[in-house]
């Protein structure tokens, strides 16, 4: 059957996905979908970029905050092409004086007088004015070094939420995995899954739905530490990367966040609701890669939605 337009192609990549996931016995948990559909719409011919967009929308950037990057870039690539062409100046105009003073000491180096102290003060001069024009370069410089910096992090997040997108996780999990193996440095990871987000925005609408991921995010950084990283996994799927945590006090943390969004009431219109959360939680083990790492804590939050929707449930890092 010919596919004739973008819409046709997502239903069939969806249907072939359902169809894969029924035939390998696979409980359709978010991570387990997530390489379901890479997989099906990789073979429909979809690029990674296009891919990114149909499960996430555009959570990266958005177009405000693109052009806002798109200026910072070109005023980073101007200022720092007019302190090199400064610089280069200054360098070839102190070389050229340089010469000619050294030019005027050997023809006159049978007269040392004021002529000759003369010149040596202009090389001082030179030197002095050098030393100031490299340091106004240094201090140009430092300001872009930081606004490539900001740029960088904007790029790492999401717009909605304000946390790191799943793109960045990867990154983070990969140095945490890497530390383990080398250092023996302990961590965990939470996941978070909202409940009956979809009723929430077919009821009050996508703007209500925004509204609570905005809170999520709120309450993820809020009640998390500086070194503990907060991702926006999926949708409405959100994952915590605890360095140095034991599996013990991990799970404090996610009972802590459980009834901190628990806590809070949700308005549209007169009308108010509630939003609770599945949440699973595991420690690295021995032998653990990324996907197994994942895997396992999906695995968790799919018992907690099965069994007792809104609780946690914990997968010990050692195998039993």
């Amino acid at each position: 059957m010919a596919i004739k337009n973008d819409s046709e192609k997502i239903t069939a990549i969806i249907k072939e996905a359902l169809y894969r996931a029924t035939k390998r016995d696979l409980p359709l948990t978010p991570f387990n979908y997530y390489k379901i559909f890479t997989e099906v719409a990789l073979e429909y011919g979809l690029s990674e970029a296009e891919l990114h967009k149909l499960l996430y929308g555009n959570v990266d950037i958005d177009s405000e905050e693109l052009e806002e990057l798109k200026k910072k870039v070109l005023d980073v690539a101007t200022n720092v092409k007019d302190v090199t062409l400064n610089v280069e100046k200054t360098l070839v105009e102190s070389s050229t004086k340089y010469d000619d003073t050294i030019k005027n000491i050997s023809i006159h180096s049978s007269k040392v007088d004021d002529n000759l102290i003369e010149e040596l003060e202009k090389i001082k001069y030179i030197n002095t004015s050098l030393k100031s024009e490299l340091e106004a370069a240094r201090r140009v410089l430092e300001k872009q070094r930081k606004a490539i910096e900001s740029i960088q992090e904007l790029s790492k997040k999401d717009h909605l939420t304000g946390l790191y997108t799943r793109r960045y996780m990867n990154e983070v999990l990969d140095e945490c995995l890497y530390n383990f193996k080398r250092y023996k440095s302990i961590f965990s990871i939470i996941m978070l899954d909202l409940d009956d987000f979809k009723k929430i925005n077919d009821t009050y609408g996508h703007l209500a739905g925004d509204e609570v991921l905005r809170s999520i995010g709120s309450i993820l950084l809020r009640n998390t530490r500086q070194t503990d990283v907060s991702i926006r996994y999926g949708g409405d799927e959100f994952i915590i990367i605890l360095p140095e945590t034991k599996l013990e006090d991990a799970v404090v943390v996610a009972k802590k966040l459980k009834n901190k969004l628990a806590s809070i009431t949700f308005k549209k219109g007169n009308v108010e609701f509630k939003c609770t959360a599945s949440i699973g939680v595991t420690q690295v083990k021995e032998g653990d890669t990324l996907e197994s790492l994942l895997e396992r804590v999906d695995k968790a939050l799919y018992e907690t939605k099965k069994t007792k929707k809104g609780e946690i449930s914990v997968v010990e890092g050692e195998d039993k």
